[in-house]
């Protein structure tokens, strides 16, 4: 927790003067000191500054903040799109550079969050808390205001530690990676939310989130107060996103993440109502407008399809107990609707209350009407012949407006909750490579959505359109004639990229894999949420784990990669074979593509002396960087995630002495010749440095571009061709001058031609 900034209070001149030297003013300092330490004491033990932690043990990588706040600050793509952190990034590790220009990578959402709204008997004033997911052009300030954060935590569980031993703390009943982030909210309802993650194969592409709400009486997040003792009733819980795949895709195609691209354009809205999933897709998964062929040849940058990613959540689990019965809400509808709505069983109001699409404007001064309870925002199904018996009553998904695409809302309640009592929910971010496979489309696969609706004069009784796939292409909908083709022909004639690491391949086995992972149930949908329990299972089945791996280079600039033994013992339950061996690769970026340097049998002599494997990659150059991964296989075949990734540059150990200094590619001609990952195609290297020296490069006209320091036990350093003014230089012919602290000096120049 963050210490406040230490508060003083002045004291006038003259009564300092008056009580100088005076026991009174030693007794007024003391209680100066112990009022400050008392209030520092009790706004750290509550108060924390807005935080994140990132999720990225998987493919899915996701950031968590301590506000309730998923991805980042939500807004449109107008307040900039460059991000250091994952926006339900799938897959991960994806940032890269193509023809110099850098691309954050394939971030599926313009961010996510939960919404609470209550009524209390204390106060007349409906208590709203948007707790990420609000904004339009740019995000609307969270903490402090509907939010207030207290714990942000990250523990990993993994079964080997980085040292290569086995985990003697290692829980196989619970995920590699958890998060938990607690909130407080001026509602009086405190959430606290452990998110999960695994990096198994088969379980990889998505997160759990268990959400625990108390009524605390918390309104100002200050847990050593408690403002209310209320019961809170008419409540409303609401989890919202704004899904958007890919920016990478769109930055390619339209040189920007922006939702005039997206929203009622190349976006499309479905809902599962079999796996109660919600999810977004591009109409074509985006094929790179230049290097489609190329990369789909290579797998380069995760192959030719830009936004193939299918993303969305599912829900796992809601509370019913705690659902409000007849006379506990203000609730008004009309009789019909009353018989339809109300769950004779139980006596409480069929769920989900709301599950709405939205344009990409989340803005609080709209969105505060849909968390009101009277008037309901979406109907009921009403339609039994259209909707079937089991969703009659239910609250509808909207989805004439599905070209709207991008903000979902999937709400809960109303509730009655008393002081102390709590509810919780269970909700699964997924992630896969497309919607549907070629065979599930043929054999007439449909979901609600997906068509272009109201916008090209759908009836509204037409709800299910088929599931596009990115192997054949089809075409639908549109009652005046505006027909739009979905899908694509890309998997006809290149394989899945590398990160698809399993059978497990489209969002709705993703999907499947998290409901299994969190009921210890493989049974398939359909699936009904408030039958499931209320706490995650999470006894996986597990592939042997990969070992911790270590990078060096020797005198040759040969990378070496070494690694223990200990995995071959690890067991447990669940393992779904016992070791067999490993395989070991190597990669310029970590989307692949990946070469398999060689497989390594159990004490394979070729490689294993002295309790360890060693294998060297001699294909490498000073300079150049690769990823370097080991996967455990076992007899069964199945395999480890490649969870060990090391990204590692070939280097040499720095001179005593310095000498003379050369300066490579020399010439450069548009891309360095460098192979590996990062920024490797536009670096100059500066080679033969001594460990600590200074590099200036100047202009033919003798003017500082930049300057670099050099402090490192490696011999060489790179240059990315960009001036102090943080500009790419232009063609033209170069000088540099290495100095050393004792004065020493190195002089050389170089041609840059683009």
């Amino acid at each position: 927790m963050n210490a406040p900034t230490p508060i003083l209070l002045p004291v006038p001149r003259s009564f300092a003067s008056r009580w100088r030297g005076t026991g009174v003013r030693r007794h007024l300092i003391s209680f100066i000191v112990s009022f400050l330490v008392l209030y520092a004491f009790q706004v750290t033990a509550w108060s924390q500054l807005r935080d994140y932690a990132v999720h990225k043990r998987g493919v899915l990588h996701e950031t968590v903040f301590n506000t309730g706040e998923i991805g980042r600050g939500y807004h449109q793509g107008q307040a900039g799109n460059r991000t250091n952190v994952p926006l339900m990034e799938w897959p991960g590790f994806s940032q890269t550079i193509v023809d110099g220009v850098e691309y954050d990578g394939q971030h599926n959402i313009v961010g996510g969050g939960m919404w609470l709204a209550a009524d209390a008997p204390d106060t007349t004033v409906r208590m709203i808390a948007f707790c990420g997911a609000v904004g339009s052009n740019a995000p609307e300030l969270v903490a402090g205001k509907w939010s207030y954060p207290l714990v942000l935590h990250r523990r990993e569980n993994y079964p080997v530690l980085s040292n290569g031993d086995l985990n003697p703390a290692y829980n196989p009943d619970d995920a590699e990676e958890i998060i938990t982030t607690k909130w407080a909210t001026p509602t009086g309802l405190t959430v606290t939310r452990v998110s999960r993650a695994w990096s198994y194969p088969d379980y990889d592409d998505f997160i759990i989130y268990e959400y625990e709400i108390e009524n605390t009486g918390d309104r100002d997040g200050n847990p050593l107060t408690k403002e209310s003792n209320a019961t809170l009733t008419d409540v409303l819980i609401n989890f919202a996103y704004g899904f958007a795949p890919s920016m990478f895709g769109y930055q390619r195609v339209y040189n920007r993440y922006l939702c005039t691209d997206f929203e009622r354009k190349d976006q499309r809205a479905r809902f599962d109502r079999t796996r109660w999933l919600n999810y977004n897709i591009d109409m074509d998964a985006k094929p790179d407008p230049q290097y489609r062929e190329e990369w789909g040849r290579t797998g380069r940058n995760g192959g030719g399809l830009t936004a193939p990613a299918a993303v969305g959540f599912s829900v796992l689990y809601y509370d019913v107990q705690h659902l409000a019965r007849h006379g506990e809400t203000k609730v008004i509808m009309s009789s019909t609707d009353s018989a339809l709505v109300w769950d004779p069983l139980t006596g409480r109001i069929k769920q989900p209350w709301t599950n709405r699409l939205e344009t990409s404007n989340l803005r609080s001064s709209k969105m505060a009407d849909q968390l009101l309870i009277d008037p309901r925002r979406n109907p009921p199904y009403r339609n039994r012949t259209v909707f079937g018996e089991e969703w009659v009553g239910r609250g509808t998904f909207n989805h004439r407006q599905t070209r709207k695409a991008v903000g979902r809302i999937m709400m809960f309640g109303p509730y009655t909750i008393k002081s102390g009592e709590k509810v919780r929910f269970a909700v699964a971010e997924v992630a896969g490579y497309g919607a549907a496979r070629l065979e599930e489309t043929l054999a007439g696969l449909r979901d609600e959505g997906g068509s272009c609706g109201e916008d090209c004069g759908e009836p509204s009784d037409s709800a299910f359109y088929p599931v596009p796939n990115w192997s054949q292409p089809l075409t639908y909908g549109g009652a005046t004639g505006n027909a739009f083709t979905y899908g694509s022909t890309y998997l006809r004639t290149h394989p899945p990229p590398s990160y698809v690491n399993s059978g497990v391949v489209t969002i709705r086995d993703v999907a499947d894999k998290a409901k299994h992972a969190y009921t210890g149930d493989a049974a398939p949908p359909p699936y009904w949420p408030d039958r499931f329990p209320d706490r995650g299972v999470y006894k996986l089945p597990m592939p042997v784990p990969a070992p911790s791996i270590h990078l060096s280079s020797n005198a040759l600039a040969e990378n070496e990669v070494t690694w223990g033994p200990q995995v071959e013992s690890f067991t447990h339950s669940r393992l779904l074979g016992s070791f067999s061996h490993y395989e070991v690769y190597k990669a310029a970026h970590p989307l692949g593509p990946w070469a398999r340097l060689d497989s390594v049998g159990k004490a394979d002599p070729r490689y294993f002396s002295n309790g360890m494997y060693r294998i060297l990659d001699r294909s490498t150059r000073v300079g150049e960087s690769f990823y370097y991964a080991v996967v455990s296989v076992d007899h069964k075949q199945n395999r480890s995630g490649k969870s060990n990734l090391t990204l590692h540059e070939t280097q040499l150990g720095g001179l005593e002495v310095l000498g003379k200094v050369y300066a490579v590619p020399n010439p450069f001609f548009v891309r360095s010749g460098f192979a590996g990952g990062g920024e490797a195609e536009s670096r100059i290297g500066f080679y033969n440095l001594p460990k600590r020296c200074t590099i200036r490069i100047y202009s033919f006209a003798g003017q500082l571009v930049t300057s670099i320091e050099h402090e490192s036990e490696l011999y060489s350093t790179a240059w990315l061709q960009v001036t102090r003014n943080e500009q790419v230089i232009a063609s033209g012919l170069y000088f540099f001058v290495v100095e050393t602290a004792d004065g020493k000096t190195s002089t050389g120049k170089f041609v840059v031609v683009r």
